[in-house]
Order: structure tokens, then C-alpha cells, then sequence
């Protein structure tokens, strides 16, 4: 498949998990998706969880306080 914006070829797997999501397939070049911050919430002795914070710098400065405070 081709990037809509510049008309790259796109890997297959990212195309086939692009459409799968209901997304534009683009490459990366021309993606506008921010990453997202994450951090490992160890509120369980055996099995930590993995909690999404995503890309607002509130948010973000608001976890890794939290995260910091808690070990």
C-alpha cells in the first residue's frame, strides 16, 4: 500500500495494523501520532500493570511525580 500524503510504499504490517485500527495509512515520515509516555504501576506484589499516560505534559508531569512518590 502507499502513504496518502506523499505516496511512499508503507510496510505491510504497518498498513495491515493501520487499517485494522481505522486509520489513514501513512508512513512514519508523515505520521502525525505523538508517542505516548508509560509507566509500570506496581500496586501488585507479583504482576505489574502498564498505565498509558499519553502525550499532555499535565499529565505526564502529574504520573511521573506519582510514580516517583510511590517507591
Amino acid at each position: 500500500m502507499e502513504c496518502v500524503s506523499c505516496g511512499l510504499d508503507v510496510d505491510q504490517e504497518r498498513a495491515e495494523f493501520l487499517v485494522e485500527s481505522g486509520r489513514q495509512v501513512s508512513c512514519i515520515h508523515c505520521s502525525n501520532e505523538l508517542p505516548k509516555v508509560c509507566f509500570m504501576d506496581y500496586s501488585h506484589k507479583t504482576a505489574p500493570s502498564l498505565v498509558v499516560v499519553g502525550a499532555n505534559p499535565e499529565s505526564i508531569r502529574l504520573a511521573t511525580r506519582a510514580f516517583k512518590r510511590k517507591r
